[in-house]
């Protein structure tokens, strides 16, 4: 009698220890989730600040506008890799003159309908900041980083362009005849 006591005693406790590991556990879990989407989130934001600013870069140069909307190649176009120089850190425009994606289709991305919109195709995909992380230009392939996606991933060398197009701008004057 007192060997099944004390196994009912045992059985009562490893319930009870049971209950307080699985609800733990599920705090644990509940925690972890909640800073997942605050992650998934804070780079839903910084994605979108980098399509703008994407954006923003098209609308200031000519050069830059009449490729991405009217697709007239212009030879004075500066390209990293191509036609200056490719610099690992710089800030690139990643952009698309033709039908396509904004990212690369096999680009891994968050699980967010923002980050997989930018997965599809599109008559006019965005023109996104990108941070430059490598060049393989026998290949003709840079590798870049971004925050709309948790790895760097890898796009043709044509579809990188320099920030500012130093030969034009809408204003007439270059970067450096600007004084404060």
């Amino acid at each position: 009698m007192k060997i099944l006591s004390l196994g009912i005693q045992n059985k009562i406790l490893l319930a009870i220890l049971a209950g307080v590991v699985s609800i733990g556990s599920f705090q644990v879990w509940e925690y972890k989730k909640k800073e997942d989407e605050k992650f998934v989130a804070n780079k839903e934001t910084s994605c979108k600040v980098q399509l703008k600013m994407g954006q923003d870069a098209v609308r200031r140069s000519r050069i830059l506008r009449s490729l991405k909307y009217n697709n007239i190649v212009i030879s004075r176009v500066e390209q990293p890799g191509i036609t200056t120089s490719f610099v690992k850190g710089d800030t690139y425009l990643l952009m698309s003159r033709t039908n396509g994606s904004t990212l690369p289709v096999d680009t891994d991305v968050y699980d967010s309908i923002i980050f997989r919109s930018l997965l599809k195709t599109r008559l006019d995909p965005e023109a996104l900041l990108v941070k430059a992380v490598s060049i393989d230009k026998q290949n003709k392939k840079a590798i870049v980083s971004s925050d709309c996606t948790p790895k760097p991933f890898a796009v043709s060398l044509k579809n990188l362009y320099e920030e500012y197009q130093t030969l034009t701008d809408d204003s007439g004057y270059s970067r450096t005849d600007i004084s404060f």
